[in-house]
């Protein structure tokens, strides 16, 4: 590995936050939630409009991209203030039945705020824990949630779970990138190699079918973060 290569792996992990891997999960688990019922949930409405994503997560979720129409039940996992769940009532069928889950209460809560409709319903949940039967969704869109955990095995086998076989997962993910480690740095969670995650992902039974980027720019300088649609085995 030639110099240049090491200098900015260095960087990254430097700047990269190291709470998830020095605290008991159980203890980081609850701080992760006081975190998002707190002032950084908040911010989250606010930061969606700064980077563009609550507007660009529009390019991820439609019929060109991530099509969810024909889909019949549709999970948001770890669906914070409801930014992906407002693509999904746009493009899913009137007949489609759609659920959500966070494991904050107040973001649980700013997505209701934000949505004002009854074709979504929302619970209190653990990606590792869901309370939904198997092979129940033909659809789950999973937004930045795995790298608030210390191993993705368990959330990926229990979204494979709760998969029909067949179904489609939009999974996105914190990549160990320069702008992934600022953001794992404000957010308090790890980065993801994307070829890491990919074996991970197969592992687990989800086929890495194609990566998305949310425009041509973010595909040129890597910028965005691991976002790819998966398929269940």
């Amino acid at each position: 590995m030639s110099t240049q290569d090491v200098r900015p792996r260095r960087l990254r992990r430097a700047i990269e936050s190291k709470k998830l891997a020095r605290q008991e999960y159980s203890s980081y688990r609850q701080f992760i939630r006081d975190h998002y019922d707190g002032f950084a949930g908040k911010l989250t409405g606010f930061t969606g409009l700064v980077t563009g994503h609550a507007a660009l997560a529009g390019r991820l979720i439609r019929p060109r991209a991530f099509d969810v129409r024909g889909c019949k039940r549709i999970l948001d996992a770890a669906c914070g203030n409801g930014r992906y769940s407002k693509f999904l009532l746009r493009w899913a069928d009137r007949d489609a039945f759609i659920t959500s889950f966070d494991l904050s209460q107040r973001m649980l809560k700013r997505a209701r705020r934000r949505l004002h409709s009854p074709r979504v319903s929302q619970v209190a949940a653990d990606l590792m824990r869901l309370p939904y039967p198997d092979g129940y969704f033909d659809a789950v869109v999973c937004g930045w949630v795995l790298e608030h955990l210390p191993d993705p095995r368990p959330g990926l086998r229990e979204l494979a779970r709760v998969m029909q076989s067949g179904g489609k997962i939009l999974l996105m993910a914190t990549e160990d990138t320069l702008t992934g480690s600022v953001c794992s740095r404000m957010w308090h969670c790890r980065t993801y190699n994307r070829a890491d995650l990919r074996r991970t992902c197969q592992e687990c039974g989800l086929r890495w079918e194609r990566p998305h980027f949310f425009t041509k720019l973010h595909r040129l300088f890597k910028l965005g973060g691991i976002i790819v649609e998966l398929r269940r085995e």
